[in-house]
């Protein structure tokens, strides 16, 4: 059986991926877990971001003997999956990346962190808040928001993947972006796959980006299309 480590994205965690995990264990063995910060995970000493956390994932892999395994990263967990292949490219098999953000500029990273504010989303989405609260911890559920905002403007600065670096990723990737995901250009993301020497893009009908609005069903058998 075909091994598939799920990687949630900015904000998220592992248990995000319950539903998924249901549909897809009877055709792959399926491994996730929380990157750090996220999920009640302790913040890792090294920091937070893309790089820390595509060591995170490299030790998953080595220390749960998955070398060779399939990668679905949602939203930022592809692009971590990604930044690690470029140097590891024979540590994963395939990956399939989902609404990610692959091209980061100042002017995007300033607009998806102007509505990062724990205090604003207090007060304006309460539903929200307690989602976050319940999902990453009473206590650190603000450090997460801030420190992701702060990743952001990082990428923003200097991109971890470029066009130096996205040709060595020699793994067969399939970008993934739902019709209605109105955070990722379908542009940005079909340039992307035709850098990548194994690259494919694919749109997927009447797809938003919230995973919380996902059709489970559609996007398990698109992975079970990829993967087979």
């Amino acid at each position: 059986m075909k091994k598939l480590i799920l990687l949630h994205g900015a904000l998220g965690s592992a248990s995000m991926f319950d539903g998924l995990t249901e549909k897809l264990k009877g055709d792959f063995e399926v491994h996730a877990f929380n990157f750090s910060g996220h999920g009640g995970a302790p913040v890792n000493e090294e920091g937070f971001g893309i790089e820390v956390f595509a060591e995170e994932l490299q030790a998953f892999i080595t220390n749960n003997k998955l070398e060779g395994a399939n990668i679905f990263g949602y939203s930022m967990g592809g692009y971590v999956a990604l930044y690690l292949a470029a140097s590891q490219p024979d540590l994963m098999s395939q990956i399939i990346t989902l609404g990610t953000q692959l091209t980061w500029t100042a002017e995007g990273a300033d607009e998806e962190t102007a509505r990062l504010n724990p205090e604003t989303i207090k007060e304006k989405v309460p539903q929200y808040t307690a989602l976050l609260k319940e999902r990453h911890g009473k206590k650190q559920w603000k450090q997460v928001i801030w420190q992701t905002a702060g990743m952001m403007l990082e990428l923003g600065d200097e991109p971890l993947l470029n066009m130096e670096n996205l040709p060595l990723i020699t793994n067969q990737v399939t970008i993934l972006l739902g019709a209605d995901d109105n955070m990722v250009s379908k542009e940005e993301s079909e340039n992307v796959a035709t850098i990548l020497p194994n690259g494919k893009f694919i749109s997927i009908p009447n797809m938003p980006h919230p995973l919380e609005k996902v059709d489970f069903e559609t996007l398990c058998e698109t992975l079970k299309n990829c993967l087979n």
